[in-house]
């Protein structure tokens, strides 16, 4: 059984609604230029696409028909989404219709000022007799405005976990995410002027400079000196090296130049965990323990063939402080 803490109450994940795109049309205020020249963009609508309408897929028993559901979001994630979202504010690596820079500190502010850690709200579903395909749902209270005024398009996405209390009643908790390309860890931007100082730097040689460059995409004698640690995937034991990442534990771009280059600070794995590993949807403990995230449904975990708690053979003596970063920073707990 899959349970979550929540403001100190723990309540069993009954299902889950994964990784809804949070498109254009739908945020209010932060729209994309309009691929047209000279159109204008839209006001958006507040109806939600969550998914494909099927017999296998039905949204109206996941939201229990819509009677007497209980949403929410909370203000800490809001407020963890911002933080997230502040370089894509700020350096604006897609092409916006405004200036987002002021809109930050603004949605901050709003955000702060809410008294309540968790913002209460009622959907209702808003499939259109034309919708025959498709599923949407909305809402008309103040938490969700305040989400389409914050949301980020194609770059944001919103997970539902159907919750269910020790009393047994039924909740919903919405939670809006940022694309890790986007992050503060890994967005283009400050990609770029981290390699930027790198290179423009006297105090460190040309050699030296390559080595910290190739580290970021796990090539070079990042990866060669990980490869002499870790000879295989530790989940899958899968020990063909060309079908092996080479990640670091603590992003390259927060790291310093030294942990930049230290194989401690990194982890083979094949593709899939490993993209797992950096969205933060899986972790370690110290002890090599696999820790895994309430946002991957239990379906999907079965598919992954990973097992919570299991012990694998990653190593960590010398990763710890990195294994740290990652739990606290990283990992979608």
């Amino acid at each position: 059984m899959n349970r979550i803490d929540i403001l100190n109450k723990s309540y069993e994940i009954v299902d889950e609604i994964e990784s809804i795109a949070i498109v254009d049309s739908f945020v209010k205020v932060n729209k994309l230029k309009p691929i047209i020249v000279g159109a204008k963009p839209g006001h958006g609508e507040a109806r939600l696409y969550v998914g494909p309408q099927s017999i296998d897929n039905d949204f109206k028993v996941f939201f229990n028909y819509f009677q007497d559901n209980s949403c929410f979001f909370l203000k800490s994630d809001f407020l963890d989404y911002l933080n997230d979202a502040e370089y894509e504010y700020k350096n604006q690596e897609q092409e916006y219709n405004k200036d987002l820079k002021p809109l930050w500190s603004e949605n901050i502010d709003d955000t702060k000022e809410r008294i309540e850690d968790l913002f209460l709200f009622a959907i209702e579903p808003a499939t259109g007799t034309k919708d025959k395909a498709r599923f949407y749902i909305r809402s008309n209270d103040d938490a969700w405005e305040l989400f389409r005024v914050i949301a980020l398009p194609r770059i944001s996405y919103l997970s539902i976990l159907k919750l269910k209390s020790k009393e047994g009643n039924i909740y919903y908790y919405f939670k809006i995410f940022l694309d890790y390309h986007f992050n503060t860890n890994n967005h283009p931007s400050k990609i770029r002027q981290e390699e930027k100082a790198i290179e423009e730097s006297t105090s460190i040689s040309t050699t030296k400079k390559e080595v910290i460059i190739s580290a970021r995409i796990g090539q070079g004698k990042f990866r060669e000196k990980l490869l002499q640690q870790m000879f295989s995937c530790p989940i899958t034991e899968v020990s063909d090296e060309r079908l092996l990442m080479a990640s670091h534990i603590k992003p390259w771009v927060k790291s310093t130049d030294k942990e930049k280059t230290d194989p401690f600070n990194g982890i083979i794995l094949t593709p899939t965990y490993d993209r797992m590993f950096d969205q933060g949807f899986i972790s370690f403990d110290d002890e090599g323990k696999l820790l895994i995230s309430p946002y991957i449904s239990p379906l999907n975990i079965k598919k992954l063939n990973i097992i919570k708690n299991k012990i694998y053979k990653i190593q960590p003596k010398g990763r710890e402080k990195y294994l740290d970063y990652h739990r606290k920073f990283i990992f979608k707990s």
